[in-house]
């Protein structure tokens, strides 16, 4: 088990170098939007990514998490078998990705017309271009989910987290070098080349583990089968939360132009406090959080809940400042170039209301985690598809009413809910001895709930004196200010969490 010094270091790792990705997926996000805009072409890019990346991430998603449960399992009783039976499975979705990379060659015109209904006959034909283009990254990124599972598994964190660092490394040298004389495809052969970086920068750990190629898969069919059976639901789950996405670029393809990029662009901010600080905590902890679920379900509830009220505890204030300050963010990060005011603008309608759902896209990926570690797929299957189905209705209407606003606000509803689903469901397989903590995690978000409430509207009404410094002193000083006020608020209310995020160890 995991020493208190040996996860805190790891998550340090992790976050140190996550912070280098995003970093650079600034810079990436930046280089586009200064090329592209929130214009056709880049709306054009966008959805086109859209088929490759739900096909990886339903393989990828599946492969990781399901791996990591199953390959402790096995390691525990034979590491030789562990070895095998990750090369079988790897080997196995290879084929699998293949067939799908082709079989999506074949029918990519009635895919893309699926996915990009409000686009013309001009941008689908460019759509269709471009997928076919970014289709083959399916295989290098099956390949670099395959690694994370085998290197996270081991408790080896570092090279899985330079993945982003690689990929955001390629995509800008490419859209810099290839951008202009070869406009938006030159943008779509860097995301294929930033795939296999990915794959590529994992390879030299991977190498001292017993990993191979298996061509035949006949002497294997039963294993295989059994494996898959267990993995459905992972997968299924995997592409319910990426249909959420298509929805949200679906039915923004019928908004005014520009409306998918800025989405994109939001969503991307948004994700800088989960990849830099709440990623890697949830990517240290999932496999302790495996070997406490195979000790017992007392364990794994009180690691389980330790995490999710530090997660809390951590999104908070970045939740805060980014409602405060969106616009600046947006404007620092991106308006440059055919990034216009304009875009600045409606960019900053979608991204306040994912800002408001922030604690709960860290929720969401966290207890899902937990349901695998605990083997309960098919419940965070039907808690994906019951979000995706919420997503759907709230989307269609609230963007009628308030455009890309309203589709943020659908799936931050849909995040919130499937968040309390799953919390719900560990409640209710809980004894009653282990009510206690349950209700100390409820009492814990409620401090943290009215905490926020407070710095939120403190910080809202200092908020006008800030305009007039520049943008650069502006955030720092709204950082600054929610940050410091949230310590010492959490100090007066006695919040838990400040003593939990130094005492995470596995007994």
């Amino acid at each position: 088990m995991p020493t208190r010094s040996h996860v805190l270091k790891s998550v340090g790792l992790v976050t140190i170098i996550a912070a280098v990705g995003k970093v650079l997926g600034f810079g990436r996000e930046s280089i586009i939007a200064a090329y592209f805009g929130a214009s056709s072409m880049a709306d054009v890019f966008f959805v086109a990514s859209l088929i490759p990346t739900i096909l990886f991430t339903a393989l990828g998603s599946g492969l990781q998490a399901g791996v990591i449960p199953i390959y402790l399992e096995k390691k525990a009783k034979n590491p030789m078998k562990a070895d095998d039976f990750i090369s079988l499975l790897g080997s196995f979705f290879m084929l699998v990705a293949g067939v799908m990379t082709i079989a999506c060659m074949i029918f990519t015109k009635p895919l893309v017309m699926m996915v990009a209904p409000g686009f013309s006959a001009a941008e689908l034909e460019l759509t269709e271009s471009l997928t076919r283009i970014m289709l083959p990254s399916l295989l290098f990124f099956t390949l670099s989910y395959m690694a994370t599972g085998v290197l996270n598994a081991n408790k080896r964190f570092m090279l899985p987290a330079l993945t982003s660092t690689a990929q955001n490394t390629v995509i800008i040298i490419a859209t810099v070098l290839f951008a202009a004389p070869f406009g938006v495809e030159g943008l779509a052969w860097g995301f294929v080349f930033g795939a296999a970086s990915q794959f590529l920068i994992q390879y030299p750990s991977l190498k001292r583990y017993n990993i191979r190629l298996i061509i035949s898969f006949l002497p294997h069919r039963q294993q295989i089968v059994q494996t898959l059976y267990t993995f459905y639901p992972i997968i299924i789950a995997a592409l319910a939360i990426q249909l959420n996405s298509v929805v949200d670029r679906i039915i923004a393809t019928s908004l005014e132009t520009g409306s998918v990029s800025a989405l994109n662009y939001a969503n991307r901010l948004l994700w800088l406090p989960l990849s830099i600080v709440l990623t890697p905590l949830i990517t240290v902890l999932y496999p302790s959080i495996v070997e406490r679920a195979l000790i017992g379900y007392k364990s794994f509830l009180s690691l389980t809940l330790r995490g999710m009220k530090s997660l809390i505890f951590l999104a908070i204030p970045f939740m805060i400042v980014m409602l405060i300050s969106g616009n600046s963010l947006i404007t620092l990060a991106f308006q440059r170039g055919a990034f216009d005011a304009s875009a600045t603008e409606t960019t900053n309608t979608a991204f306040f209301f994912y800002s408001a759902a922030l604690p709960f896209f860290a929720l969401r990926d966290y207890l899902m985690n937990a349901f695998y570690a605990l083997k309960k797929t098919k419940v965070a299957m039907y808690s994906c598809l019951f979000a995706v189905f919420l997503n759907v209705m709230l989307s269609w209407f609230l963007s009628r009413q308030l455009g890309v606003g309203g589709i943020a606000i659908a799936s931050g509803i849909s995040m919130l809910l499937q968040s309390l689903y799953l919390f719900c469901f560990l409640w209710l397989k809980a004894d009653r001895e282990d009510y206690a903590v349950f209700r100390d995690a409820v009492t814990e978000g409620g401090k943290l709930i009215i905490i926020g409430a407070i710095i939120y509207g403190l910080a809202r009404w200092i908020y006008p004196l800030a305009p007039t410094f520049s943008i650069i002193v502006e955030l720092v000083f709204i950082t600054l200010l929610v940050f410091g006020l949230y310590l010492a608020l959490s100090m007066i209310f006695k919040v838990s969490s400040l003593q939990s995020l130094s005492r995470f160890k596995s007994k």
